[in-house]
């Protein structure tokens, strides 16, 4: 009897020490930067027609930038990515926003330890903000004081923007399009953590905090995206795939419930806002009109 005990605790403990590990490893993964991936980012902009541009943050770090311009555009658009991904991932979104608003010129730009942006620490859209104020101001500097500017912003981009308006740091932007954004970062990478190690999500959350605050002192319960949208004055719509494989749906609705704006819950059944190109029908309509509204 004694022996068996001594085996099953011998598992157990095996088995915690496996889990463990699985969930470290997957903090460290969502945390740094894995590589400079270079060969995927050759080309993409320039068959659209788009420059690359540099801009230096408050950390000397250089910032890669993709700007596509307009002839007699009055606008600017400043599109973010998601977790992992790089501006070039928003190619067919580019697309799709160009049709909805016409004669506006488009920045897209690799978040900070993304795409060709300098950076080894992801900043999960509150480290992001910064970033993002550097670029607002740039497209200011550029188009002039008056200029106006829309964002757009898929899971973490989405976020980084949302957090940004709720501290009142945006300037000149008339409307927000925030795609798949994520309530707390908490959840958020618990979730993840659940869905690539098969660990309950409960058990995964304490440990990849821990884990965090450990290696860069940063707090991710604390980053409380539904805290600021209680602060957001800028019109916002907030969409999101009923199927998201990345943000469960769920997520959206303490974002727009607490959210202080004028503001659209815009549901979809497709992946992504893109795939609505091209229909014709009373619900896309709906979205439009409260552009129009807004704009």
């Amino acid at each position: 009897m004694k022996k068996k005990t001594v085996v099953a605790s011998t598992l157990t403990i095996s088995t915690l020490t496996a889990g463990l590990t699985l969930v470290n490893q997957f903090s460290k993964k969502v945390l740094y930067r894995e590589s400079l991936d270079c060969q995927n980012q050759e080309d993409w902009y320039s068959e659209l027609g788009g420059e690359k541009i540099k801009i230096k943050n408050h950390k000397n770090l250089y910032l890669q930038g993709y700007l596509f311009e307009e002839e007699n555009a009055h606008r600017t658009i400043i599109g973010l990515h998601g977790l992992g991904k790089s501006a070039s991932s928003l190619k067919d979104t580019f697309s799709f926003l160009k049709e909805i608003f016409p004669q506006s010129h488009i920045l897209l730009y690799d978040a900070n330890a993304h795409g060709l942006s300098d950076g080894y620490i992801k900043g999960f859209g509150y480290k992001d903000v910064l970033d993002l104020m550097f670029f607002n101001m740039y497209v200011l500097r550029k188009y002039g004081e008056n200029h106006r500017v829309i964002m757009y912003g898929q899971g973490v981009g989405a976020n980084t923007i949302l957090n940004t308006s709720g501290l009142g740091k945006l300037k000149n932007v008339d409307l927000i399009l925030s795609e798949g954004a994520y309530s707390q970062a908490y959840q958020y990478l618990g979730y993840l953590c659940q869905k690539e190690t098969k660990i309950a999500s409960q058990v995964c959350r304490p440990i990849i905090r821990q884990m965090i605050k450990s290696e860069v002192k940063r707090d991710i319960k604390k980053m409380n995206t539904v805290s600021l949208v209680k602060k957001n004055t800028i019109p916002t719509v907030f969409i999101h795939a009923k199927d998201d494989q990345d943000v469960p749906f769920k997520m959206v609705f303490p974002l727009y419930n607490h959210n202080q704006s004028n503001k659209l819950l815009f549901p979809i059944k497709q992946n992504f806002l893109y795939q609505l190109k091209g229909l014709e029908d009373d619900y896309l309509k709906s979205l439009y009109e409260f552009i129009e509204e807004v704009l």
